[in-house]
């Protein structure tokens, strides 16, 4: 773990963690005799959430919710999507139909509530799952698989290359490494990543004063 910001931290999650929260979701999601008509993972992360979930609860289809802007970027509403084919197409699911919105970390509940709000006045009956969630969030999810006083930025499995910075931090925090054993971390983490994209960034982390290269091992700078 890392001070990602003044006031935060971030922590890699493996695969293997990641399917552990997963299964600790579906089991207390079965625990509550909870079947609903559809998993709704919040774009993007949260909608990768739900098809994980979805193969730990056979029959549950998965669809999509993006939030619908106005100019000004302001949310006004909620568009629900099916993916079939390589397709979206738009959904409805009944009245009164029990639905489960699902994403990666609920902080402070406020893209939560907004989602949750939208679903009810469809006339649906959501409850939230998320992989982490802090203990202060409002409104809090009726599942999650880890709940913590001070949420860290989660650098999820497939967001290791997107988050580069907060990756090779994570790695470099116990002390410096050559690329070959950034890229050795990273295999034991599960991902095999190109040698050349590898190298292309951590020079633009350096570049942007990120990490530095001391012989042959890189550094935080703030070491």
């Amino acid at each position: 773990m890392f001070r990602a910001t003044a006031d935060r931290t971030a922590r890699m999650v493996s695969w293997n963690a990641y399917q552990s929260m997963v299964a600790e979701l579906a089991a207390q999601i079965r625990a509550q005799d909870m079947v609903p008509a559809a998993l709704i993972g919040v774009f993007q992360g949260g909608w990768i959430v739900a098809q994980s979930l979805a193969d730990l609860l056979p029959g549950v289809p998965v669809l999509g919710a993006a939030a619908r802007v106005a100019h000004g970027a302001q949310a006004v509403g909620l568009e629900l999507f099916a993916a079939e084919d390589g397709l979206l197409t738009p959904a409805r699911l009944p009245a009164g139909s029990p639905v489960l919105l699902v994403d990666e970390v609920v902080d402070s509940g406020r893209t939560a509530r907004f989602y949750l709000q939208q679903l009810a006045a469809q006339g649906l009956e959501p409850q939230m799952a998320c992989l982490q969630a802090a203990a202060e969030a409002d409104p809090a999810p009726a599942f999650t698989a880890r709940r913590t006083e001070a949420l860290p930025a989660l650098v999820l499995p497939w967001r290791v290359l997107r988050d580069a910075d907060q990756t090779v931090a994570c790695l470099l925090a116990a002390g410096p490494l050559t690329t070959d054993e950034l890229d050795e971390r990273l295999r034991d983490l599960g991902h095999d990543i190109d040698p050349d994209l590898l190298q292309t960034r951590l020079e633009e982390l350096a570049a942007a004063g990120r990490i530095a290269l001391r012989g042959t091992c890189w550094q935080r700078s703030d070491h």
